[in-house]
């Protein structure tokens, strides 16, 4: 979910920085920039984030800042031996002058932190992360309750287009059996057949065809999908992966109702159904 939280927290020397940021996503997709004194302490970190998130991208930033002891020092024994040995080769081997550019560019030019900076803060970044995790989750909070007026709203939308394909199916049951009674007839006109089906058997297999197209069953199926998602909002259950599931299901229903639609109103039923589902699912990412 579409969130973002930011921590700062006094250290002994210096201070500790935790920012947190996420977007949709259907997965977990987690990017850890930890200050390189601390990066043994990234796998307990994004243990502790998986902890707490299921998907989304989340970009999160930890910084350890004005410690004096990760001010840069220079390795002034490789700095010395490493200019003593330039000038006793230069002339031979027509080497530049020795400059500073080129020092600073060698693995080893500056010092690590005196002592295991790691260590000493393991707990501050584990505490510090707890905190940020709760603004987080706060935030995906606010960002929840905005969302259900929509889902509301759009059950509300999915319901009335029910009702409407429930009326034109009633219609469309109707005007069948007449329409394949009438269709039945010319084939046997056709095949100079007429006149040798009886009246009855006609009547029979125009009902059978016309069943065949009985969208009842997909019109109650939904009424049941649409309940549960009423039930879900109105206990605050919505979940990401549980929503999309459940627009897979209702998808299914609206695309066997499609492929019996015979009247121009329903097949715009359905379509403006599957549009307001794409537009759950879309907001459905938002939810963890």
């Amino acid at each position: 979910m579409t969130a973002f939280a930011e921590v700062i927290r006094p250290l002994g020397s210096g201070r500790l920085r935790l920012a947190l940021r996420s977007v949709n996503g259907k997965g977990l997709d987690l990017s850890v920039r930890l200050h390189p004194a601390l990066a043994s302490l990234e796998p307990a970190v994004r243990a502790q984030i998986r902890g707490a998130a299921q998907r989304g991208k989340l970009d999160l930033t930890l910084e350890l800042q004005e410690d004096a002891r990760l001010e840069p020092r220079l390795n002034r024994p490789l700095l010395r031996s490493l200019a003593k040995a330039w000038a006793e080769e230069a002339e031979w081997l027509h080497l530049p002058p020795f400059n500073a550019e080129a020092f600073l560019r060698l693995p080893g030019a500056f010092l690590a932190a005196e002592g295991d900076v790691a260590q000493a803060w393991e707990g501050d970044v584990q505490e510090a992360l707890v905190d940020l995790l709760t603004h987080w989750n706060q935030g995906r909070e606010k960002e929840a309750e905005r969302l259900a007026p929509f889902f509301n709203e759009s059950l509300g939308r999915l319901q009335s287009l029910r009702q409407t394909l429930i009326a034109e199916a009633e219609a469309q049951a109707a005007e069948l059996p007449a329409l394949f009674k009438a269709r039945i007839e010319q084939v046997l006109q056709d095949a100079q057949l007429a006149g040798k089906v009886a009246e009855d058997r006609l009547l029979a297999e125009a009902g059978v065809m016309a069943e065949r197209l009985d969208v009842r069953e997909e019109m109650t199926r939904l009424a049941a999908h649409f309940d549960d998602f009423a039930e879900r909002l109105a206990k605050g259950r919505l979940e990401g992966r549980a929503v999309d599931v459940w627009c897979q299901e209702v998808l299914r229903e609206l695309n066997t109702t499609g492929s019996k639609c015979k009247r121009l109103t329903m097949t715009r039923a359905v379509m403006e159904a599957k549009g307001v589902l794409d537009q759950i699912r879309e907001q459905a990412a938002n939810l963890e």
